[in-house]
């Protein structure tokens, strides 16, 4: 089955509903991996690009395509990939399906 623009962009407004979510959870003060500024400064802002991008139809190259949220989570944030939450499941998703299954 074809994973389309229409699909990457329902997928990217999930992960923004997921943020909010773990924004509300914070401030209540219930614990998530992610910070309140990895939220807010990094995964929000990129989501929100991701979807200008799709207006634009400025999809790059397969061989260019990265969420750098993401390789955050592993290589920046050090969340535990192995006790993960919806945040980090989904983004990890995300990245696999826009680097290696999106059709443009």
């Amino acid at each position: 089955m074809k994973y389309s623009l229409l699909d990457f962009k329902k997928d990217i407004k999930e992960i923004l509903s997921i943020c909010q979510e773990d924004l509300h959870a914070l401030s209540i003060g219930q614990e998530r991996q992610a910070t309140k500024e990895q939220i807010e400064e990094t995964i929000i802002p990129e989501m929100n690009s991701l979807i200008e991008m799709i207006k634009k139809n400025e999809i790059p190259r397969k061989n260019q395509r990265w969420i750098l949220s993401t390789a955050y989570i592993t290589r920046g944030w050090n969340w535990d990939i192995r006790n993960c939450g919806m945040l980090a499941r989904k983004l990890a998703q995300l990245d696999n399906k826009y680097r290696y299954e999106l059709d443009e």
